[in-house]
């Protein structure tokens, strides 16, 4: 009976242990800033189904649009300590942690999405994620976000001297701050989620942003004038927690580094797209829109000029140096 009942045990056990997946899955929480309707949550519901089904289920990705586990800065604050396992935060968002990714967002370096594109997806923009990992972080890849563009409900924006005195709500990034001061604006640095009551209760005249998040967060509703100024290229990088990825096989580090592939691809198309529409629904809306003639573009970008420079200089001038000869290469 003994051995029966030992023979009945083990028999258990082995229906048991066959229940027991060989490998318990893995899952990544991702925390975007974005709402669902987003071209960036799109891209990454792209991302996530490759990643599912070339892992077998062994990685599982949830999405978090709309910060719902908080705004980027506090993602990847939550990255650092495994609550929170990838983030796509802006440059000026990852300054915070790597000071060197801020250069990477200074006004008018490129001229063109083409050449933007060449610059991030080359050796120096390589080099630049690398700068990532001693801060707990891997660098899959940049993403576009398109040309940032400025708002505002004081008037049309067609020469340079129209930014005198305009309060305009940018980034908190000091190099914005000290560019636009170069124009003859009057900056603010804001949080995004307080910008549209700051426009609604005239605490700020306008703010400048892509054209997708101006209309997916309905800035136009509390807005007059959109210049299609194209000071800064936008992006947000591809952010995975290092202790995350280095707890993966090298089969699925390369698997996340081709879906990063994938929703890079989809955003370089969809920011084309979605401008374009957007584009159309600021024109629904009723607001004026500007766009500026080419001297007029070349005297604004000549005044910033001179205070990139020096913004860059506090930053890291060999970068900068290395930045602006890769933009030359590219643009050949």
């Amino acid at each position: 009976m003994k051995f029966k009942s030992l023979i009945c045990m083990f028999l258990a056990l082995g229906v048991a242990f066959a229940a027991v997946p060989a490998q318990a899955a893995k899952t990544m929480k991702v925390g975007l800033g974005v709402p669902e309707s987003h071209f960036e949550v799109r891209a990454m519901k792209e991302f996530k189904k490759y990643v599912e089904e070339k892992t077998g289920g062994e990685i599982l990705v949830d999405l978090y649009p709309a910060t719902q586990l908080g705004n980027d800065k506090e993602v990847l604050e939550a990255i650092k300590v495994g609550v929170a396992h990838m983030n796509l935060p802006g440059p000026a968002v990852l300054g915070n942690f790597v000071k060197d990714f801020t250069i990477v967002g200074l006004p008018y370096l490129f001229a063109t999405q083409e050449i933007a594109d060449k610059v991030v997806d080359g050796p120096w923009g390589e080099a630049l994620l690398k700068k990532l990992e001693p801060a707990g972080f891997v660098g899959l890849g940049f993403g576009d976000f398109g040309y940032r563009h400025v708002t505002n409900n004081v008037r049309p924006i067609t020469k340079l001297e129209d930014f005198k005195g305009l309060k305009i709500r940018v980034m908190q990034n000091p190099s914005h701050l000290a560019v636009f001061r170069s124009l003859g604006a009057n900056p603010t640095a804001m949080a995004f989620s307080e910008v549209f009551s700051g426009l609604q209760q005239g605490v700020i005249d306008g703010q400048e942003n892509p054209l997708k998040n101006i209309t997916s967060n309905k800035v136009y509703e509390v807005q007059k004038h959109l210049t299609l100024s194209r000071h800064v290229y936008e992006w947000i990088v591809f952010v995975v927690g290092k202790k995350f990825y280095d707890g993966l096989t090298p089969d699925q580090q390369q698997i996340l580094q081709e879906a990063s592939h994938i929703a890079r691809d989809y955003m370089r198309n969809a920011v084309v797209a979605d401008d374009a529409e957007a584009l159309e629904e600021i024109r629904a809306a009723g607001l004026t829109i500007t766009e500026l003639e080419p001297a007029e573009f070349a005297r604004i970008q000549d005044t910033a000029t001179k205070t990139v420079i020096e913004e860059a200089s506090k930053i890291n001038p060999q970068l900068y140096k290395e930045l602006v000869e890769a933009i030359a290469e590219a643009s050949k």
